[in-house]
């Protein structure tokens, strides 16, 4: 089930977006969005998704604690006392409200109201709301929020729209909107790293797997900046021929974003490393570190980093991909190109920075 858990905190993610996406679209006049067309019954099953496949690590939990199986003793306390029962709890509450809201065609902001408590319960549910409740639980539930509504209006506009009338008008208020949502969640994210990884640790902690998924999500935040660039260029763009149609790139966009959710499911599915030297003990190193360096590591350690040549160059190729990613806009090259030249900058920047720890 471990193996599973990362790819259910995944799709639970795009569920939230999709409806966090649909939410926010609705308080935007229909003269500054393309016509999205989204039918109920989805919406509905988005809901239901969600409440099924957030109670897997709940699930987890009981199977670890409980000798007796789902229907237990054990399995009411861990629903009534623990952070992740208590969360699944409240969260699938209000997520049916939120599906008898949708079912009846309700009020948006009824909808808005419940989808943001559901958000809430899943920073309850947070490895940072568990360390220090409150910080925790808000600065979690403001980055999700955030995310979830920049992937969920990439998603429905990008995916479901059925014109492209609008996008002038479109990108004249979501160009700025990003901005403010990457800031956010480059704040958020800075702010929640400091939960579960000191400052002194953090490049230490790249030789446990936390450390690793956390460095591929600061690598893979790159490509979103570059990408924030771009839908700036777009706005001009527009701007200047109404007949140019960015669909293409807010769909790369969105694939770029979704790469970020896909490493942030599997993040929160990992223990965090609060002494890392306890970690590696406890945990082992990352599968492929020790592959990678071509030696073993035993606590205690210190990292430390030394740029060879080797490493120095796939750094540089690593952002020689970024301008590249940039260039395909301006040379009008697909935007599937532009999504590769995004990863080949996180696999290249990762292997330097690597091939560039020496552990002593």
């Amino acid at each position: 089930m471990s193996q599973l858990i990362p790819v259910t905190e995944y799709v639970s993610y795009m569920l939230y977006s999709f409806l966090v996406g649909h939410v926010v679209l609705q308080f935007v006049p229909q003269t500054h969005k393309p016509i999205v067309t989204v039918k109920k019954q989805s919406l509905l099953l988005a809901v239901l998704g969600i409440i099924i496949l957030t109670f897997l690590p709940v699930l987890q939990v009981i199977l670890f604690f409980s000798p007796d199986g789902l229907i237990s003793l054990t399995s009411y306390s861990i629903l009534t006392e623990f952070q992740v029962g208590i969360a699944w709890l409240y969260g699938s509450f209000f997520a049916v409200l939120l599906w008898m809201t949708i079912y009846v065609e309700g009020s948006k902001y009824i909808q808005a109201l419940f989808l943001l408590l559901m958000i809430f319960s899943v920073g309850y549910a947070s490895h940072s709301s568990t360390l220090n409740l409150w910080p925790g639980l808000f600065s979690h539930a403001i980055h999700f929020l955030v995310i979830t509504m920049w992937v969920g209006v990439l998603l429905h506009v990008g995916w479901l729209s059925k014109d492209s009338n609008d996008w002038r008008l479109f990108l004249k208020w979501f160009t700025p909107l990003s901005i403010i949502l990457f800031l956010t969640v480059t704040i958020t994210g800075i702010f929640l790293m400091f939960f579960v990884v000191e400052p002194r640790d953090y490049v230490n902690s790249w030789v446990i797997t936390y450390g690793q998924v956390l460095l591929l999500k600061h690598l893979s935040i790159i490509p979103i900046l570059a990408f924030a660039l771009i839908n700036g260029f777009l706005a001009r763009k527009v701007k200047a021929n109404n007949q140019f149609n960015p669909i293409k790139w807010v769909q790369a966009e969105t694939m770029i974003l979704m790469v970020v959710f896909f490493i942030t499911g599997v993040l929160g599915t990992l223990p965090p490393p609060h002494q890392v030297n306890a970690t590696l003990i406890q945990e082992g190193p990352a599968p492929w570190i020790e592959f990678l360096l071509g030696q073993n590591i035993t606590a205690p350690f210190i990292v430390q980093l030394s740029f060879h040549l080797n490493a120095v160059l796939l750094v540089i190729i690593g952002l020689l991909f970024i301008g590249l990613l940039i260039i395909s806009f301006y040379k009008k090259i697909s935007p599937i190109l532009a999504v590769g030249f995004g990863i080949a900058f996180i696999i290249s920047t990762y292997l330097g920075l690597m091939f560039s720890i020496v552990i002593k």
